[in-house]
């Protein structure tokens, strides 16, 4: 569900915009909104955004905003309150967070950088039940989806794609969501075997989807694919065309 903001928008206005369009789009019953948790990133983590939210029965995992407020925090922890996570890292239970419209678990993380560098963040959770630790693990998942997003850029070149019109730039992000879907779903379809079945993007665009080949159509019917013999990935992918057109029958 992309969207095209202008120029440098910051990304906190555009969290609650985004929420609305979810919340429109799948129509989540309450017992599958509680189930759901929203898992953003520092510059979505303002006590609004949070609390709106909250407001909307969903689950949350964020980090908190910027500012003075992490450091402020920190300051105030007590050497005994760290808890000890390896890799240099450091969690505590904020002292006198705020308080939102559910309970949350409000924590600050600390962590030495590779120059030693002292840093510090919050993070908020809504899930009561986790531990410090699993709630810092949890949020380090993020790592997959950035990859993800990253993969996108480079294989489907949403970076390098400009257009002059807006509804251009739209129409463009929107083909690439479906562009990244349809990728996605194809290694299911196709029973791509291992190492096709965990190829991000940019792999499967331009090692695989990229392979020579002729469609041979009669009366505007597809009868047979030619694929070059001299690809690696050629039997594999004759193989998951058959898949695929037992799947979804032949055009």
């Amino acid at each position: 569900m992309s969207r095209i903001y202008i120029g440098k928008t910051d990304s906190g206005p555009t969290y609650i915009p985004a929420l609305e369009a979810i919340e429109s789009t799948l129509d989540f019953t309450p017992e599958q909104r509680a189930k759901t948790i929203l898992r953003s990133d520092s510059g979505f983590g303002s006590d609004a955004n949070v609390n709106r939210a909250l407001q909307g029965g969903w689950q949350v995992l964020a980090k908190g905003k910027g500012g003075k407020r992490p450091q402020s925090y920190a300051s105030r922890v007590t050497d005994d309150a760290w808890q000890d996570l390896g890799n240099s890292r450091w969690v505590a239970p904020a002292p006198a967070p705020p308080v939102y419209v559910r309970p949350t678990q409000h924590l600050v993380l600390r962590w030495l950088t590779q120059t030693q560098q002292t840093k510090v963040s919050t993070v908020v959770c809504s899930v009561t039940e986790w531990t410090q630790s699993e709630i810092i693990r949890r949020y380090d998942d993020r790592g997959a989806c950035e990859t993800e997003i990253q993969a996108d850029k480079m294989g489907l070149k949403l970076e390098r794609r400009r257009k002059k019109h807006l509804a251009a730039q739209e129409a463009l992000v929107l083909l690439v969501d479906l562009a990244h879907n349809l990728l996605a779903w194809t290694r299911l379809w196709m029973a791509l075997p291992a190492p096709l079945s965990s190829f991000g993007a940019l792999r499967l665009v331009e090692d695989v989807l990229c392979m020579p080949g002729r469609l041979i159509f009669s009366q505007n019917r597809l009868v047979e694919v030619q694929l070059s013999q001299s690809h690696p990935y050629a039997n594999v992918i004759a193989d998951g065309l058959q898949h695929l057109l037992a799947r979804f029958g032949h055009p």
